[in-house]
């Protein structure tokens, strides 16, 4: 029984891991937050008045959030043989709520980047482009959400 994982070790990890994806998606909210809630004028830098937004390291912060939302799917992935049914419908839940949120990173990363080589001169980005990306990421947001809604009924049933 090599690698076996006891109930409650599996439950104790399994939340940890849907702890850490809570922090990661605290973090993803922040990156949104700067691009779509701050005026479009603030991408322009005008000295003394304001700064412009950094979209590289905005791009950078994405990157790294997909990372580690890639390496906790795999931890779930890694837990879900040695569950029992209810630890295993949430590490399934949990793995595809990680996978939806992958998804909108993704596109987030995308749409930074893109602006981030137009703030630099380097890009044809067009504004057409711009609202088909933002399109596919409000999709993707509806989606994540949507699994999210079911993943915290199942934590608060399996860790009240």
């Amino acid at each position: 029984m090599k690698g076996r994982v006891s109930v409650s070790n599996l439950k104790d990890e399994l939340k940890s891991i849907a702890l850490r994806v809570n922090e990661l998606l605290n973090e993803y909210i922040e990156i949104h937050n700067v691009v779509f809630d701050s005026p479009w004028w603030k991408s322009i830098p005008l000295p003394f008045i304001f700064k412009a937004i950094d979209f590289n390291n905005l791009n950078g912060g994405a990157k790294r959030i997909l990372f580690e939302l890639r390496t906790c799917d795999q931890q779930i992935n890694g837990l879900v043989e040695n569950a029992i049914q209810r630890e295993k419908m949430f590490a399934q839940v949990l793995s595809k709520y990680c996978r939806e949120l992958i998804e909108t990173v993704s596109l987030l990363e995308g749409i930074t980047h893109q602006l981030y080589l137009k703030s630099e001169g380097m890009g044809k980005y067009s504004f057409r482009e711009y609202n088909k990306q933002c399109a596919l990421y409000k999709n993707a947001v509806n989606n994540y959400i949507s699994v999210g809604g079911q993943l915290n009924s199942l934590y608060s049933e399996l860790y009240r």
